[in-house]
């Protein structure tokens, strides 16, 4: 709880909520919309709130079941969601620790892998933030208990215990770490199945004593770890049927139905940035970083050397945790070993990627090697203690207190350095990762001289006591310098939460069932601004809005395909694929099928949309590079597509300038506002930008000019024999200004000058917009998309062609998906009017039988009723026609019209369509989730089995 205190208080004592990220945008607005649903008594299973349509209950990172998520019932739903996010920072300590005592480890040693494990590089970092990663992976110290358990005591209630342990991480579903999860353990109960307890071999040698072999590996109880494991795992995919068998339903049609090796492998550590991200894990990471306490690192590899002395007396858990941890490092590098390559063709592990992920198995390893590396030590010097512990402790407990006061010293140092206190400019400021690593080294080394000297102590209350406060410092120093530098961007208030965007309250005067918007913009949004001016992804279901957009891994592919090949945001392309530019275009009608009355988007909707940022402080920028050079005396433009902002980011790097001295101006700034004035702003060697090899030997002996501040720095050459850096400058505008383009020239004589990125930053709305230079999309035609609002750079578009909910058409024409794909997005040479004809993907000898041409004037369709999971149309026409609803095609909804069951067609690539006779008839159709069905049958079965294996358990122990 201290270190929980020490690593959160500064946020949950302020009322900020750690919610960003994912978590802000994804799983917080799509639980808090399943949760409104389920107290109104209405069953999750579909939305019509994002990508025009999901089933929802196969959003399995939802967690629905998990019953941490279960708060939403309870609390307010930022309140419930900051408790799912930091929970594991309590409960996988306390786990790790009621495991390491499970295996006879000591206390402190115990203390040592909980809180080494729990503020790893598996929490500290993104993966932390997204939270449900690490929710899966915090139960495997409960699931090993039981399966220690299992060796030793009743079958029936290890077996319920490990099917618990195990259900709970299935829930959160996440796969990727379930799975992780359960190999792990299954690895774990076979390395029990073949090594004997102290008992068997106890047994052993007396058998050997006496002549008489026994073959205790033929025993039931050596298997029973391995048979409770399967069992386990077995029982826990019964109990969470419901949920997998929807997702398996939407994976197979979703754009994760198989991955590349590229996609497989993306995420993976170099060899070198392994190394890098260990040491300075602040500017070396993916979304962990290979961070373990250097404490526990070391006391890891004495346990090995310790148990390597004594084969025949040690735990053989060593040799195990030492292999996984081998095989956690090699599987983190992915690509750049050979073993990756063979994991890709193994079915279900080929399905997920980001290979650094093993982080979790890397960390949970060393961590439970130190425990044991901390023990070993400790009986190392116990005989040695009790010889000295007759003589005077006075003066080494003194330069152990010294020691230990230092070593804290420094680490606060160390803090404040990274977080740029400078102590009246008596401190320097830490912004690259030789200073960084020259902190750790230092720092390291003095908990390591503290718990090495105190191990001399003969006074075991003093000892303790001192082993406790190093223990702490090196577990929580370097942690706490993490989180403070990435946490930080995270914290809202209250208010943000219930606080929707401007242009989200303009759209919300339309009735959602009869207008769809389509927020054209992703992940780095006004996310902290305090008045958005809209919401993007998931955001705007909070408020109620029909989103063509969202953000789902398991988008389904035909959706992604007629968006023009997007990823899971349904705005950027996917892996492979051009940006989409013709989903504006005049030709394309998939926004028209789509209902699509509004877009969203920025007011240059010519720059590409805004992608994940790069954050430093509070600015962010893209994480793409401008990668602009200029020689001297040239020039360059950015477009500022009349952004606001009051501060002006630039990343940059000079070459050729070891002759510049410290102060030379190297480029003039001409920022063109939207009112026409003029802001002129000047960069400086050594003070806003530097030699990109400021730090190689032979250019440090004569560079003229200082480090100007690091923005971020990678290996100068092959070997990386040195660093190469970029360096950022902050310009004030003095005001909140609309910039319409920047105009830089480079000024030397001699020195080249490379523009690497560049970001506006509006400190009233805590807002960051970086500046690109894309190629610009085809220019909108105003006729089709007049602006109707802007907020700030924000604009709102209307859509005058889009199609209505549901129409009726007196046409159709059989195609096969690939054709009705090119017609929907204009890209056939037939024409298409969506409102005269229906694509249908059918035999031509299944085609109702319709009029053709135009539907006849009287024809109408209304909806009178509209549900999450259902839906009621009224429609009259004097011909046949097909009704067309603009909703998704997906199995499991089911129609009838006037209350006999009848087929929904897929028409027009994405939409349900009915055949109709003439007359007036009323349309219903349902979502009946037949898979989600069929799994809670399941579900029910499992529960009622294991409640009959508890009664039993309990029965036949009061016997």
């Amino acid at each position: 709880m201290l270190a929980f205190c020490a690593a959160f208080g500064w946020a949950i004592f302020r009322g900020r909520f750690l919610i960003g990220g994912d978590v802000f945008f994804y799983t917080y607005p799509l639980r808090t919309v399943a949760w409104r649903m389920i107290r109104h008594g209405e069953l999750p299973l579909w939305t019509p709130l994002v990508l025009s349509g999901f089933p929802l209950l196969a959003m399995v990172q939802l967690g629905l079941a998990y019953p941490l998520t279960w708060l939403h019932l309870f609390l307010p739903d930022h309140w419930a969601e900051e408790i799912y996010v930091l929970a594991p920072f309590l409960l996988a300590p306390a786990f790790t620790y009621a495991y390491a005592r499970e295996l006879g480890r000591s206390r402190l040693a115990s203390l040592l892998a909980g809180l080494a494990y729990g503020y790893s590089g598996l929490t500290t970092n993104a993966l932390g933030m997204n939270a449900i990663p690490t929710n899966a992976m915090m139960w495997l110290p409960l699931l090993l208990i039981a399966l220690e358990r299992a060796r030793t005591r009743r079958l029936l209630p290890t077996l319920l215990g490990a099917t618990i342990a195990y259900t709970l991480p299935v829930l959160t579903g996440h796969a990727q770490s379930f799975l992780l999860v359960g190999l792990v353990a299954g690895a774990y109960a076979l390395c029990l199945a073949l090594v004997p307890t102290a008992d068997e071999i106890e047994q052993a040698r007396a058998s050997t004593a006496t002549n008489k072999r026994t073959h205790s590996w033929l025993k039931r109880s050596r298997w029973r770890p391995l048979f409770v494991a399967a069992c386990a795992g077995v029982l826990s995919f019964g109990v969470a049927a419901f949920q997998l068998l929807e997702t398996l339903r939407a994976a197979r049609r979703s754009i994760r139905h198989s991955i590349t090796y590229d996609f497989f492998s993306q995420g993976s550590f170099t060899p070198s940035a392994a190394i890098l991200s260990f040491i300075a894990p602040l500017y070396h990471y993916i979304d962990v970083t290979t961070y373990v306490a250097p404490l526990a690192c070391a006391l890891a590899l004495y346990a090995v050397l310790w148990a390597m002395r004594r084969r025949e007396t040690s735990d053989p858990r060593i040799c195990f945790w030492l292999a996984v941890a081998v095989g956690a490092l090699l599987f983190m590098l992915g690509e750049h070993t050979p073993l990756y390559h063979f994991a890709y063709y193994i079915p279900i592990i080929n399905l997920f990627r980001i290979p650094s992920r093993h982080a979790f198995e890397w960390t949970f390893a060393l961590s439970l090697l130190a425990a044991y590396g901390w023990d070993a030590l400790r009986a190392t010097y116990a005989a040695r203690q009790r010889i000295e512990t007759e003589a005077s402790d006075r003066r080494r407990s003194f330069v152990v207190a010294a020691l230990l006061a230092l070593t804290a010293l420094v680490g606060a140092l160390w803090f404040l350095s990274v977080n740029r206190v400078s102590i009246f400019g008596l401190l320097p400021v830490t912004q690259h990762g030789r200073a960084y690593g020259a902190w750790k080294f230092i720092f390291t080394a003095g908990v390591l001289l503290v718990v090495w000297r105190t191990q001399h102590f003969g006074v075991a209350l003093w000892r303790k006591q001192v082993l406790v406060c190093a223990l702490l410092l090196g577990c929580m120093c370097e942690p706490l310098i993490l989180i403070s530098q990435w946490w930080p961007g995270t914290a809202k208030p209250a208010a943000r939460f219930t606080t929707p965007g401007r242009a989200t309250r303009y759209l919300q005067q339309f009735a959602p069932e009869q207008h769809r918007v389509y927020v054209h913009a992703n992940l780095g949004v006004d996310e902290n601004a305090v008045a958005p001016r809209f919401d993007v992804l998931d955001g705007t279901a909070l408020y109620g809005l029909h989103n063509v957009g969202g953000y789902e891994s398991l988008m389904l592919e035909r959706y992604s395909r007629a968006l023009g090949d997007v990823d899971y945001d349904a705005v950027r392309p996917r892996a492979g694929h051009a940006p989409p530019r013709e989903l504006f275009a005049p030709e394309s009608h998939v926004l028209d099928l789509l209902n699509t009355s509004f877009v969203v988007a920025f007011s240059d909707l010519d720059a590409p949309p805004v992608e994940l940022l790069t954050k430093r402080e509070q600015f962010g920028f893209a994480q793409s590079d401008l990668a602009l050079e200029l020689q001297p005396g040239t020039s360059t433009e950015i477009n500022g597509a009349d952004n606001t902002g009051d501060t002006l980011a630039v990343v940059t790097s000079l070459a050729n300038s070891v002759a510049l001295a410290q102060g030379t101006p190297v480029a003039r700034l001409r920022l063109h506002t939207a009112d026409g004035r003029i802001i002129e702003r000047t960069l400086r060697a050594g003070l806003d930008t530097s030699e990109w090899a400021h730090e190689r030997a032979d250019v440090r002996a004569v560079v003229k000019h200082a480090l100007a501040p690091i923005f971020d720095t990678q290996a100068g050459d092959a070997t990386d024999s040195f660093r190469a850096q970029r360096y950022w400058a902050r310009l004030s505008l003095d005001a909140r200004t609309s910039v319409s383009k920047i105009e830089i020239t480079n000024t030397t004589q001699a020195a080249a000058l490379a523009i690497w990125k560049a970001t506006l930053y509006d400190s009233t709305d805590k807002r960051s917009t970086p500046l690109t230079n894309n190629a610009a999309r085809p220019s909108l035609d105003p006729a089709r998309w007049p602006k109707v609002a802007e907020f700030d750079g924000v604009i709102v578009l209307r859509n005058t062609r889009a199609c209505p909910r549901a129409w009726l058409v007196a046409e159709a024409e059989a195609v096969d998906g690939e054709e009705a794909l090119r017609r929907i997005r204009g890209a056939s040479t037939h024409e298409f009017d969506p409102r005269r004809t229906a694509l249908i993907e059918a035999r031509a000898d299944e085609l109702p039988q319709l009029p053709g041409g135009a539907v006849a004037p009287a024809s109408d369709a209304r909806i009178i009723n509209y549900a999450a999971n259902k839906l009621m149309i009224e429609t009259s026409a004097p011909t046949p026609t097909v009704l067309i609803v603009s909703e998704i095609f997906y199995p499991g909804w089911e129609a009838k019209v006037d209350g006999r069951a009848t087929q929904i067609l897929l028409t027009d690539y994405l939409l349900r369509g009915v055949a109709l006779p003439a007359g007036t008839h009323i349309v219903e159709m349902r979502y009946a989730a037949p898979a989600a069905r069929h799994g809670a049958l399941i579900s029910a079965l499992t529960l009622l089995l294991l409640c009959a294996l508890a009664i039993y358990a309990w029965l036949t122990a009061k016997t």
